[in-house]
């Protein structure tokens, strides 16, 4: 599932005017570099002309030992887990490891395996495989010391909020599904007092949520409960409604399974969250480390690694800061020099339209649109899903929920009825479908990668992918000035920027709430409610915003050095299929296999 939020865009096009006026550049304030030092990733030059079946079977294995630690993530990925070696596996949403937190095994066992291998005897596919994941697993090995960071219940992200909206897309092809849904559901109270033991531990050392986070927590957790058990409740209505197309089941089988939904419900859903509420309230007051990361021991590291694991681009923390900086100064002389060139384009932003609003004929026409700058791919069948309204005030605007392996047919886009306006929903229903979120997923099927790499997508390359598309979508817009959609692109890459300079800000130098205040109000912002939600956005998920922004960064600057380099080469298209073609991989992997495509497009 992928998800964005943006609040913070209705107040900047609204302020752009006085935006526009303003051209310095913040100064921040230096920090300690990144300690993570990247392993060189070789050029891809020399590979077996076919795979390793030795390694094709050990990243298989791999595969499936990842997939089964919990039953959810097993079948959002496959419906038949044993065409995929999964033959034996506990119906769990998993659980955290408590007796012995800071073992590290599974992560030196994997990397003695991984180099064990001869880079040489791989095929090229191999080869990226095999660089993908050992950056990964040494990276988390590297920071494994720092467990107690971590936590599954932000306010907009956690799991309290996606669980219900995860039950809700898990999806009945055969009776066995439904009968692991049931199980599920019945390990939720569990699986909840599960969590609720790791909180106490990150408690017990001061690293619990501020008492404001928790409060948002346990609102939303009791929204859930408001109506969990009711015939209109999203636990209770979505099973109802698959339930009734399975194949097999008879009306007596249906009439059953309906009355163990709702016994699950009442049993272990409803307590489950119900002892979550009781043991987060008991935990307030706990919080040692107010504020940002930076202000926990060691939390600096932390943000580090967060930076490192979604991104894995060889830079310091303060190298990030400063590439924000030069984007925000990039995309503000845009604007300006679009105003100065027609002072009339100022006047005109009220009345920019997409002038679609219907989900369908947006990715319908998004389609159509993008085929000059990306790649093709066979028609996607794909369900345009709303949030439930229990759930709208705390899920984000929109999500993506990815198919099964074994049934790529299968794609959901929900939308946030509350947190998406008409208006938004062509850049929205881009980052999501087209060109973002469903098309990148696939067109990376489509190439038949390693079946773990589906699983290891850094979400710098994703989430990143699809705000850089997002903002080109802005191009399409029918308003028939193109200068007016630059404009307008160019706002919301700045909005985005200005949200990675505040996470940045809050979580690794240490910015207060009313330094937050203090830098959007350089950018003509002087509402301290917004201020307010930002910060404890920031504080809530580190980096979260980072995922996003820098690594829509990340492609703005391959695509820079691209362009650079093959000038009146360079084809936006060929491009883009670069990058496809590589798939979800960190972005050090990126550039270190750029300049071989660089070389096949000058001889071209």
């Amino acid at each position: 599932m992928h998800n964005k939020h943006h609040p913070l865009l209705h107040e900047f096009i609204n302020k752009t005017a006085c935006i526009l006026v303003i051209l310095s550049i913040i100064i921040t304030m230096s920090g300690c570099s990144l300690p993570w030092s990247h392993r060189q990733i070789s050029e891809i030059n020399s590979s077996a002309s076919e795979d390793n079946a030795d390694f094709t079977e050990y990243i298989n294995s791999l595969f499936a030992d990842l997939l089964s630690a919990d039953t959810v993530s097993l079948h959002a990925y496959v419906e038949h887990p044993q065409d995929f070696g999964i033959d034996d596996y506990d119906i769990t949403l998993g659980r955290y490891n408590l007796d012995n937190p800071d073992d590290t095994s599974d992560y030196t066992d994997v990397i003695s395996t991984l180099r064990a291998f001869d880079r040489n005897s791989l095929s090229a596919k191999q080869q990226i495989t095999l660089d993908e994941l050992l950056m990964y697993m040494e990276n988390e090995l590297e920071y494994s010391d720092l467990y107690m960071f971590n936590t599954q219940l932000q306010t907009t992200t956690g799991i309290h909020v996606q669980l219900p909206l995860l039950f809700a897309e898990y999806t009945f092809e055969e009776k066995k599904d439904v009968d692991e849904y049931i199980g599920l559901l019945c390990d939720v109270d569990g699986y909840f007092e599960n969590m609720a033991a790791f909180e106490k531990l990150r408690a017990d050392n001061g690293y619990f949520m501020e008492d404001t986070l928790a409060d948002e927590v346990i609102e939303s957790c009791n929204s859930f409960l408001e109506t969990a058990g009711s015939e209109d409740g999203v636990m209770i209505s979505t099973f109802n409604e698959k339930i009734a197309s399975v194949e097999g089941l008879s009306s007596q089988d249906i009439a059953d399974y309906k009355a163990k939904n709702v016994s699950a419900v009442n049993e272990h859903v409803i307590p489950g969250y119900t002892f979550l509420v009781n043991a987060l309230t008991s935990l307030k007051g706990s919080n040692r480390y107010s504020g940002g990361l930076c202000n926990y021991p060691d939390g600096s590291r932390y943000f580090e690694y967060i930076l490192s694991s979604t991104l894995g681009w060889n830079k310091s923390v303060d190298e990030y800061d400063k590439l924000v900086d030069s984007y925000i100064k990039k995309y503000m002389l845009t604007m300006q020099t679009l105003a100065f060139r027609d002072s009339s384009i100022l006047d005109k932003f009220d009345t920019f339209s997409f002038n679609l609003t219907d989900p369908v004929g947006i990715l319908t026409d998004l389609k159509k649109r993008i085929t000059d700058d990306f790649p093709e791919i066979p028609d996607v069948n794909y369900d345009i899903k709303y949030v439930s309204k229990a759930l709208e005030d705390y899920t984000s605007p929109a999500m993506y929920f990815i198919p099964q392996l074994d049934n790529l047919d299968v794609n959901s886009i929900y939308i946030n009825s509350s947190g998406t306006s008409a208006s938004e929903l062509y850049p929205t229903l881009a980052h999501e479908g087209y060109p973002g979120h469903m098309y990148q997923t696939q067109y990376f099927a489509a190439s038949n990668p390693d079946w773990i790499r589906y699983i290891l997508t850094p979400g710098g390359y994703v989430e990143g992918w699809a705000s850089y598309v997002e903002v080109l979508s802005y191009n399409y817009a029918q308003t028939g000035n193109d200068a007016l959609n630059r404009m307008y692109g160019a706002n919301y890459a700045t909005v985005l920027c200005l949200y990675a300079k505040g996470d940045i800000g809050v979580n690794y130098y240490g910015w207060s709430e009313d330094d937050v205040y203090r830098f959007i109000s350089q950018y003509g912002f002087d509402d301290t409610s917004i201020a307010h939600e930002m910060y404890y956005a920031f504080v809530s998920d580190p980096g979260n915003y980072c995922k996003y922004v820098l690594g829509m960064l990340g492609f703005e600057q391959l695509k820079a050095q691209a362009q650079s380099e093959l000038s009146d080469k360079f084809n936006l298209k060929n491009f883009h299929q670069y990058v496809l073609d590589m798939g979800p991989v960190q972005f050090d992997i990126l550039f270190n296999n750029l300049d071989a495509w660089i070389e096949k497009e000058k001889n071209n």
